[in-house]
């Protein structure tokens, strides 16, 4: 059943909230996708929820602009009132203020393991951000068990990780699989590329067959 269907909405089970920090801001919100928008400072709304409120939270690019102080808190009210929570932070943060507008100034930078001390136990990859799950139905023996998956998703594009103790580095096991994704994409290309440059050169052969054709009818 859509949430899209008016007629129906009350009986929609999944009810969806959110919070903006900007008024000038709500009208570009899409009202149909949410239940309720709060407009205000994020800190002061989230006090005021009760624990357990949401099966899920999400909060995207939103951490760097708290200071650290601030910042701590948040997560923590996060996992308070989310059952699991899906933070995302920038890798490289950039400094950023806009006039007018104090909630756009990036104030702090978060490394995956400023993350993990505040018990993100699963970390998505991805080449420019920080993506942390809080899941605290994984177990401790499955936290362990996670620790060279965590390593090797650390690695950045300069080739170092931010996991510099304590942690596991990637085994030869690993090395080798990730080795042949690499080789199996870089094959992909190739192959896509052959086929473009088929397509292309058949192309330019057809098109150097009409214009002969053409210019053998001008001459008779």
């Amino acid at each position: 059943m859509s949430k899209l269907e008016t007629d129906h909405k009350p009986e929609w089970r999944v009810r969806i909230d959110a919070i903006e920090g900007t008024s000038v801001y709500l009208p570009y919100i899409p009202g149909w996708v949410y239940d309720n928008v709060q407009c205000g400072n994020a800190l002061d709304i989230l006090r005021n929820l009760k624990d357990g409120s949401y099966d899920l939270v999400l909060a995207l690019a939103i951490l760097e602009h708290f200071d650290r102080n601030d910042g701590l808190e948040f997560l923590s009210h996060l996992k308070r009132i989310g059952r699991k929570v899906i933070i995302s932070v920038p890798k490289n943060v950039m400094p950023q203020e806009v006039s007018g507008y104090p909630y756009e100034t990036h104030r702090s930078h978060w490394s995956d393991t400023d993350l993990a001390a505040c018990g993100f136990n699963r970390f998505i990859p991805h080449f420019g951000a920080w993506i942390a799950i809080y899941d605290p139905e994984i177990s401790p023996v499955a936290q362990a068990a996670r620790q060279k998956s965590l390593a090797r998703q650390a690695i950045t594009f300069s080739g170092e990780s931010s996991l510099k103790n304590g942690s596991t580095p990637p085994d030869l096991a690993e090395i080798k699989a990730s080795l042949e994704t690499i080789t199996n994409l870089l094959a992909e290309i190739r192959e896509q590329q052959e086929v473009t440059n088929s397509e292309r050169l058949s192309l330019r052969f057809r098109w150097r067959s009409l214009v002969h054709k053409g210019a053998s009818k001008l001459r008779r």
